[in-house]
């Protein structure tokens, strides 16, 4: 097996600098990017689903020009932000969890995404994606108002993910 072409901007990696911790096997995978210890201060919280990741990334580089973003992401996304009547109710573990990363993290911005076609709201609505739409859209808004409540100094922004056949949008929820 060869080893993958390098780019033009990759350096090689000095082998014998590259320092093995207490009691660890040799790697077996060393990352072309480097460490870069500078805080964005910005955190965007979306849905798990793995089909939508890189559209959240480009979205979150290209549009919102944020380049290392604290990812969180969890089933529904911005949903777990709310308190529950039925079912599961992650708020309390969730403000917790968000405090911690503004406090240590110094967060300056929040990010929601909510994606069309999520299963977290099929399962929670019954409905269809159109159908859910309007109890996501209405989240966004809930959940942007808690975190602005919660972290006063905070900027907060939502946005609603569409796919329309293979081409994914974002739109912005206004709060």
């Amino acid at each position: 097996m060869s080893a993958p072409p390098r780019s033009e901007h990759t350096q090689p990696i000095p082998w014998a600098s590259v320092a093995l911790g207490p009691a660890l096997p040799m790697a077996v995978f060393t990352s072309s990017e480097r460490w870069n210890a500078e805080r964005i201060g910005a955190l965007a919280l979306y849905c798990s689903d793995g089909r939508w990741g890189e559209a959240f990334d480009e979205f979150c580089h290209r549009r919102l020009l944020i380049p290392r973003y604290d990812r969180w992401a969890v089933p529904g996304g911005p949903a777990c932000l709310l308190p529950r009547g039925t079912g599961p109710d992650l708020s309390h573990s969730t403000r917790e969890q968000l405090g911690l990363l503004v406090r240590v993290h110094e967060l300056e911005r929040v990010v929601l995404i909510s994606h069309y076609g999520c299963a977290f709201y099929a399962e929670m609505c019954g409905k269809d994606p159109e159908g859910c739409l309007p109890v996501q859209t209405q989240e966004l808004k809930e959940g942007s108002a808690l975190v602005r409540r919660w972290f006063p100094d905070l900027a907060v922004e939502a946005y609603l993910a569409m796919r329309q056949g293979g081409c994914l949008t974002f739109h912005a929820v206004e709060t």
